[in-house]
């Protein structure tokens, strides 16, 4: 089976959105994203499933998608915001 997130794009891309157009911070660290950003950029914008869709989420349910940075996501990984993150560098030490 490939990824669920592929299966229905276009469902998909209107809900990534319909949540952009929000302007919402990164639910996961709080700070601010530069919704700008080209994609894969480490401070981009990306749709992340609150209940990662490996432990049963819907990736098209809005009440299970919130905006994030890219970082921030590949941070977090298939874990819910109750399962502690792994520690982080400052930002200025990154690059």
């Amino acid at each position: 089976m490939g990824n669920p997130r592929r299966t229905n794009g276009s469902r998909r891309t209107k809900l990534r959105n319909r949540v952009r157009a929000m302007g919402l911070p990164c639910h996961i660290c709080g700070m601010p994203i530069d919704y700008s950003l080209p994609p894969g950029d480490p401070m981009s914008y990306e749709l992340d499933e609150i209940l990662p869709v490996s432990k049963g989420g819907s990736p098209y349910d809005p009440d299970n998608v919130a905006p994030s940075h890219r970082l921030c996501n590949q941070r977090k990984g298939n874990r819910t915001q109750d399962a502690p993150a792994p520690p982080r560098l400052p930002l200025s030490r990154r690059w």
